[in-house]
């Protein structure tokens, strides 16, 4: 047999995603570093064993809420709102502008498809939202929940999964809501 053929790798791409939600806005404890050497399929190929919790992080209760209440918005697609709850988490940016601040929150907590990237790499992508809105302020909470985000995205995606943050955090975004 083929690994393909074992493995459903987009299954355990979806549970590594779930599970960071879950730590991340249920638990307020999550390992910060979800690369692929921290990640283990045990033999029995669908089993998962996560390690290395070297880069562990505690987030406080209003936080996780305010987080909580972005995926919401994200998972909705709604612009506006998920620009105003980012700024409630502490982002600043020079103009605020929401439909840049959308976009760009839609990478790091969501996803790059076309509508959010709109044709550019991720190297264009980012001098574009530091041409259209320079960032001021990020918070290092929120850069390391984003850093996760798109470290598991990553990962699927050089298996060819291409996931959604929100969709997979949004039932333990409203859990916690």
């Amino acid at each position: 047999d083929r690994a393909e053929d074992v493995v459903d790798v987009a299954r355990i791409m979806e549970t590594v995603m779930s599970v960071h939600g879950e730590q991340v806005l249920a638990d307020g404890v999550f390992n910060a570093d979800p690369h692929p050497g921290n990640i283990l399929l045990l033999r029995d190929g669908r089993t998962l064993g996560l390690i290395d919790f070297g880069q562990v992080r505690h987030l406080p209760l209003d936080f996780r809420l305010g987080l909580a209440r972005l995926i919401v918005a994200l998972a909705r697609r709604d612009p506006q709102e998920v620009a105003r709850l980012e700024q409630e988490l502490g982002m600043r940016t020079k103009h605020a502008r929401p439909e840049v601040r959308y976009r760009l929150c839609s990478f790091w907590l969501d996803r790059d498809t076309e509508d959010v990237m709109q044709g550019m790499n991720l190297h264009d992508f980012m001098a574009w939202g530091e041409r259209e809105d320079p960032v001021l302020a990020f918070p290092e909470d929120l850069y390391v929940v984003c850093r996760c985000s798109v470290m598991i995205r990553s990962l699927a995606l050089a298996f060819g999964v291409r996931l959604s943050t929100a969709e997979y955090w949004r039932p333990h975004a409203e859990g916690l809501l």
